[in-house]
């Protein structure tokens, strides 16, 4: 029997750094499960990578909500399995300084960018364990910086970036292989958010990201495992220290 086809799900793929991800994964052939709070922006990206040739099957809602991730879940079983978790959906949150911060938003901020993503990954594991799969977390140089204005989000980064290494260190994480991954600054929407009003031309498009996409997803996972990544480094020296 031939290697059976790789399912993989991506949150926030509607548009901007997850719809690149996911449209990498299809040009590998992978079948995609994709989320996004999105409905339109995500039927339209699903088209474009359904005429790709991957199956594609779409999830619309909030994935701080349970019922959503668990739809994630069984799209990827109901395509044979899973072998990929991409935890890209992020919140920015408003960018001010901490004495000026409503520190009742920060709940919000942490639900997406470190709850959420832990809560896919306990529901992910089991059918990831069957192939050896990977865990995807996407963070940012915000969690390693004191940036000022970033530090609520640079915070839930960090605990995510935390949350992934304490998981790949624990049982669940010897049957699953986890990375960390900072796409760097970019021109999305999300960014623009960060800058209302600014011109944000001179970040690069997310495209900028394809090669190291399309180096990690050709990768045994086993053979990335614990390890963070900057997707913009330079010359292909992507690896950074955890």
């Amino acid at each position: 029997m031939g290697r059976l086809k790789r399912v993989a799900i991506v949150t926030g793929a509607s548009r901007g750094l997850g719809r690149i991800i996911a449209g990498v994964l299809a040009s590998q052939g992978v079948d995609l499960v994709i989320g996004s709070r999105h409905a339109a922006a995500l039927g339209t990206a699903a088209a474009e990578l359904t005429s790709a040739g991957s199956t594609v099957a779409q999830v619309a809602g909030d994935v701080t909500e349970d019922a959503v991730r668990r739809r994630l879940i069984a799209a990827a079983h109901n395509l044979g399995g899973l072998d990929i978790v991409v935890n890209n959906a992020s919140a920015l949150g408003p960018i001010r300084p901490l004495m000026e911060f409503d520190v009742s938003r920060f709940k919000t901020i942490f639900e997406v960018n470190a709850a959420a993503p832990l809560a896919l990954m306990q529901l992910a594991a089991p059918l990831l364990t069957e192939r050896r799969g990977l865990i995807v977390n996407i963070t940012s140089d915000a969690a390693a910086g004191a940036y000022p204005g970033w530090g609520p989000y640079g915070s839930t980064k960090a605990a995510l970036e935390l949350l992934s290494r304490t998981f790949g260190a624990e049982p669940a994480g010897q049957r699953v292989s986890t990375v960390i991954v900072d796409p760097g600054d970019m021109r999305t929407g999300m960014h623009q958010d960060a800058f209302p009003g600014e011109d944000i031309s001179d970040r690069p498009l997310p495209e900028v990201t394809a090669p190291f996409w399309n180096w990690l997803f050709a990768q045994q996972p086993g053979d990335v495992h614990g390890q963070r990544f900057s997707a913009q480094a330079k010359d292909a020296r992507w690896l950074q220290p955890a």
